[in-house]
């Protein structure tokens, strides 16, 4: 129990005083302002979207951040990512296209893959 006691004590010291610093040489914490605070807080899609393919996607992690429906997940959570294929592969096209507008909000598994064109009888 001592030894829990201590850690916890230095744990809580060490957060004390790294919340005590300043923000840097020339700029306090309290001086940034809400322009400044919106401007951090913009995350990139590519970088987060592409982490989770990595570490996430036989769970379809990416995918939901991206926006899908359940059964894409389900069928990714069933499959664990086509065995591991079809996640390298979202990782591949989220790192090297140049939009990633065709993937968002896609209910296809194949996300890469062409949206079929509907008939319409006349």
């Amino acid at each position: 129990m001592g030894t829990t006691l201590r850690a916890l004590l230095l744990g809580l010291g060490l957060v004390l005083s790294l919340a005590g610093r300043a923000g840097g040489p020339f700029e306090p914490i309290g001086s940034l302002s809400v322009a400044d605070s919106a401007e951090v807080t913009v995350e990139n899609e590519r970088l987060v979207g592409s982490g989770l393919a990595l570490f996430l996607g036989p769970f379809a992690a990416h995918r939901i951040y991206l926006g899908t429906t359940p059964t894409v997940a389900i069928i990714y959570g069933l499959t664990f990512g086509g065995f591991g294929v079809l996640a390298l592969i979202d990782l591949a096209h989220l790192l090297f296209s140049k939009d990633l507008e065709a993937y968002r909000n896609n209910d296809r598994v194949l996300m890469w893959g062409r949206p079929k064109e509907r008939v319409t009888p006349q």
